[in-house]
C-alpha cells in the first residue's frame, strides 16, 4: 500500500533506479571505459593540446559517471574496499582530468 502511494507521488524504489543504472554491464564498466578512452586520446592524439576545452568536457563526464557509481554502490570508485565489495576493476582517474569537482566527493 505504501509502495503504491509512493509511486503515485512519483517516488521510485532505489533498487529500481540502481537496476536501470546498471544498463549495458555496469556503471563501473562505463566509468572504466571512459577513462580508457581518455588515456588513449591523450596518448595517441593532440586533441587535448589543440583544444583544451575537451579536457574539461571529459572531466565533467568522469565526474558524472563517478556520481552515478556512488549512487549505485554507496562508495567512490577509488575506495579501497570497492574491489572486495563490487568485484569491479575501475582504473584510476587519468591525471590529465585533474581532481574530481563534485562537492560531495571533496567532503569525504
Amino acid at each position: 500500500m505504501i509502495a503504491k502511494l509512493a509511486a503515485k507521488l512519483g517516488f521510485v524504489p532505489k533498487s529500481e533506479v540502481v537496476d536501470k543504472l546498471q544498463f549495458a554491464r555496469s556503471v563501473g564498466k562505463r566509468l572504466d571505459e571512459h577513462r580508457e578512452v581518455v588515456e588513449s586520446i591523450a596518448a595517441s592524439t593532440t586533441l587535448f593540446v589543440d583544444s583544451p576545452w575537451h579536457i574539461d568536457h571529459m572531466a565533467v563526464q568522469d565526474d558524472y559517471l563517478m556520481r552515478l557509481y556512488h549512487m549505485v554502490h554507496g562508495r567512490w570508485p577509488d575506495d579501497s574496499t570497492r574491489l572486495q565489495l563490487t568485484r569491479e576493476v575501475v582504473r584510476a582517474r587519468p591525471p590529465i582530468l585533474g581532481k574530481c569537482s563534485l562537492p560531495e566527493f571533496s567532503k569525504r
